[in-house]
């Protein structure tokens, strides 16, 4: 699906959207409004747990996510990794799963900005340390610069 900036962006008005930090280990889940102006941190799935998709769906269903944007990383186009061929792979399943429209959109560095976003709002030192917790912020950071680039 080719779509251009004006689509994308009709296409996303007046819908909540469900954020993804895609990881090999862990799935980090946010989910914004329907006027784009909050993004909220849902929780982190196992990835490799064998109920990851019926999760996943459940909670796209109880949130009432109209789309999806994945983050991918764009500062490295050139090489193919196994993170890269496994990302693939995940778009391509949660597009046939979900029904839904997912696109995609640069990541780079949201794990690094999601542990500055910790400390700067002083969350304790044992929560940041928690497994899953820098993955569901990361992907509030993915959602909200998509949503800042679409929606102004």
């Amino acid at each position: 699906m080719n779509l251009n900036e004006q689509d994308i962006k009709t296409n996303i008005k007046g819908s909540r959207i469900l954020g993804v930090d895609f990881g090999l280990k862990r799935v980090g889940l946010a989910i914004s409004d329907e006027l784009g102006i909050t993004t909220t941190p849902l929780e982190t799935l196992d990835y490799s747990k064998q109920d990851f998709w019926e999760r996943l769906l459940a909670i796209i269903n109880k949130q009432k996510a109209k789309a999806c944007v994945v983050g991918v990383p764009f500062y490295d186009k050139q090489t193919e990794t196994d993170i890269t061929n496994a990302l693939n792979v995940f778009i391509d399943l949660l597009r046939s799963k979900s029904g839904m429209d997912v696109y995609i959109f640069d990541e780079s560095y949201t794990s690094r900005n999601a542990v500055q976003t910790m400390l700067a709002i002083d969350k304790p030192k044992k929560k940041r340390s928690q497994k899953g917790e820098k993955d569901k912020i990361a992907a509030a950071l993915i959602l909200r610069n998509f949503l800042d680039y679409y929606l102004g």
